[in-house]
């Protein structure tokens, strides 16, 4: 048999080792609360009786879950929509002159290609990478795809 000291500062007793573990599962006691067997001295708290070892024990650590597709990773990475990554970078370096015909137009495919598939995946992410490939694929790509046509016009017209 046990007393206890409650929230309010009061003595209560004799209370079962049962009892103890009743009120410990309805939140009327915790571990921090004072106890004493019956015959002991000293008040200790509840948490020290080897009885109630088991319900101090921390709940099992479950296993990390996978992030989901609004990852603050995902969001800035879409690597879950390689079509979208790729034309983002390949739009980005479509601003180089003559080769960014090649990329800018790929980049332009491929980010038509990750809105098809965050379309059909909505956790996969990419929507902004795909824009910005299409966008910049697009501008550059038939940018430098018209200024190559009007130099080899001009060439040509020059020559004649």
């Amino acid at each position: 048999m046990y007393k206890i000291i409650g929230a309010d500062g009061k003595e209560y007793g004799s209370i079962t080792i049962e009892k103890l573990k009743q009120w410990l599962n309805e939140n009327r006691v915790n571990r921090q609360t004072s106890v004493k067997a019956d015959g002991d001295a000293d008040w200790k708290p509840l948490d020290s009786l080897p009885e109630l070892a088991g319900a101090f024990t921390p709940p099992p650590i479950s296993p990390a879950t996978p992030a989901s597709g609004n990852s603050g990773l995902n969001v800035l990475i879409p690597y879950k929509n390689p079509r979208a990554l790729v034309a983002y970078y390949l739009g980005v370096f479509a601003v180089i002159p003559f080769i960014g015909i090649l990329l800018g137009l790929t980049a332009l495919v491929l980010g038509i290609l990750g809105l098809r598939y965050r379309r059909r995946n909505p956790a996969a992410g990419g929507v902004i990478h795909a824009w910005i490939g299409i966008v910049a694929g697009g501008l550059f790509g038939f940018g430098w795809l018209a200024l190559t046509i009007a130099i080899i016009i001009a060439a040509s017209a020059h020559h004649r």
